[in-house]
């Protein structure tokens, strides 16, 4: 008879294994350290999670999972396309890279294991759509080839990720809120707009 799955126990179990392969890396990091940090048999661990790669693909694809359903629900609910960049900036993304260990964990495995290009293609093609209403609206001309574009997500978007990482992990000691900064004064300097906070307050949260 197979055993009763937990809900509670399996959180604990993913928590402990993205605090481990964050920072002793998914190679470095075995099931007995694991079962070790739960207090938990090896074999409990799996009960939840066939491999140590099943597990660090669920890390990986219900942390983003959370991350993208946001920002689709956020561009679906709101019509002004710069409330929806704020939103992004001022919600989104902080909430995103307060997560350091899924960010870690991303970086290092996420090719490996949870389709990040797939990932990142999808990404683009929510904000490529973004921008080009953006620049619909303010009567601006911005036509890039889809190569350049995914280029373009993938120098802001993972180099920003990577620069929170170092600056957590590797005592980089570059502020959150300067990264931030820096991606708001980007778009607002491309698109001659204004992000204010308040109009982060647009859409309820959940």
């Amino acid at each position: 008879m197979a055993r009763e799955k937990d809900g509670g126990k399996r959180a604990a179990i993913m928590a402990a294994a993205k605090k481990l392969f964050a920072t002793e890396g998914f190679h470095g990091a075995s099931m007995s350290d694991l079962a070790r940090a739960t207090s938990l048999p090896v074999g409990s661990l799996y009960t939840y999670f066939e491999s140590k790669e099943a597990l660090v693909r669920a890390i990986i694809e219900e942390g983003w999972g959370e991350f993208f359903s946001n920002l689709a629900d956020t561009l679906t609910a709101v019509r002004r396309p710069e409330v929806k960049l704020a939103i992004i900036v001022y919600r989104i993304l902080p909430g995103l890279f307060e997560d350091v260990e899924l960010i870690t964990i991303l970086l290092s495995e996420g090719a490996r294991y949870a389709g990040l290009e797939e990932k990142l293609e999808a990404l683009t093609a929510l904000i490529a759509d973004l921008v080009l209403e953006l620049a619909r609206e303010r009567g601006m001309a911005m036509a890039f080839p889809q190569s350049q574009a995914k280029a373009a997500l993938a120098l802001y978007f993972l180099g920003s990720l990577d620069t929170v990482r170092l600056s957590k992990m590797a005592g980089l000691e570059i502020p959150t809120e300067d990264i931030l900064d820096f991606v708001r004064l980007s778009i607002e300097n491309t698109f001659r707009i204004d992000l204010d906070p308040s109009l982060a307050a647009a859409l309820p949260s959940k």
